[in-house]
């Protein structure tokens, strides 16, 4: 690998986990991949995070061009959040952490 490739590689990877680094925005995607979901979904779904915040971390999101977010037809006044045709391109990333951290997380409680 040349350095200019290596500083390539690392400034991609510093770039994803900027994206789905914080403490909300990988669960925030991880959630979305299901099917998009209304605010109060997520909200309840994260469990610990401010209604604040995660309208912060939904827009940081939607500017990164990841999230949509429309008014809902069928729930009244609520709006709902779903991933874009980008923002589905991040899950087989969220999979792959998942299926890593399962296994890490093995390796760390193992006995060995």
């Amino acid at each position: 690998m040349t350095e200019e490739e290596r500083k390539i590689r690392i400034r991609d990877v510093n770039d994803v986990l900027e994206l789905i680094g914080s403490r909300w925005r990988g669960p925030i995607l991880s959630y979305l991949c299901e099917s998009p979901k209304r605010f109060s979904e997520l909200k309840n779904t994260l469990g610990g995070i401010t209604p604040r915040i995660l309208i912060k971390e939904l827009r940081y999101l939607e500017m990164n061009k990841m999230v949509y977010s429309e008014k809902s037809t069928i729930a009244g006044n609520s709006v709902v959040y779903g991933l874009t045709q980008h923002g589905e391109s991040i899950e087989p990333v969220i999979i792959a952490i998942h299926n890593w951290a399962k296994e890490h997380r093995e390796i760390v409680l193992s006995n060995d």
